[in-house]
């Protein structure tokens, strides 16, 4: 089954990984981020007091994504250099058009997953797994984070970090 990803896996964010590669590097440096601008366990940020300055030039493979419990009004609002390149996105988020039409199919299915399951949690979601493209394997780390409006909207902020690599022939 080519351009359909395997199950992705979920990983609990204390979880230790060694040999870290750059993009789970940056996964943890957005969840230590994030965790930085909480104010306890199980607490989600506010986006009032979230504090996006120290990432103005450190966006690379990140993304924010504005909406509500449903994928397809959700919409990006903006995102690195990298992960556009990545995903042969424009290099400035389009922002009338639900973020789930704009990522290739291959990946929209991950989105998806780590969408609805942030929406769930109250901490960092870790997805990683691979996907079969053109015979060969891309492995990928994802990290889907909420970051609440207001108390008791049903609309949120996702930041998130995203990449893959090639790992061999499948």
């Amino acid at each position: 089954m080519t351009d359909l990803p395997t199950e992705p896996n979920r990983v609990s964010a204390a979880a230790d990984h060694p040999g870290r590669s750059n993009e789970r590097r940056d996964v943890q440096r957005a969840i230590e981020h994030w965790h930085r601008n909480t104010w306890g366990k199980d607490c989600i940020p506010f986006l009032d007091t979230f504090d996006f300055s120290p990432m103005r030039g450190d966006w690379g493979y990140r993304f924010l994504i504005c909406g509500g419990y449903t994928v397809e009004n959700s919409v990006f609002v903006t995102y690195g250099p990298k992960f556009a390149q990545l995903l042969g996105l424009p290099v400035k988020a389009l922002t009338s058009i639900p973020f789930v039409d704009q990522v290739p199919q291959p990946y929209r299915d991950m989105f998806v997953a780590g969408c609805g399951q942030v929406n769930l949690e109250s901490s960092p979601v870790i997805l990683e797994g691979t996907f079969s493209l053109e015979s060969r394997l891309q492995l990928f780390r994802a990290v889907f984070m909420p970051i609440l409006l207001q108390p008791n909207w049903s609309k949120r902020l996702i930041l998130g970090s995203f990449n893959c690599r090639a790992g061999g022939a499948s």
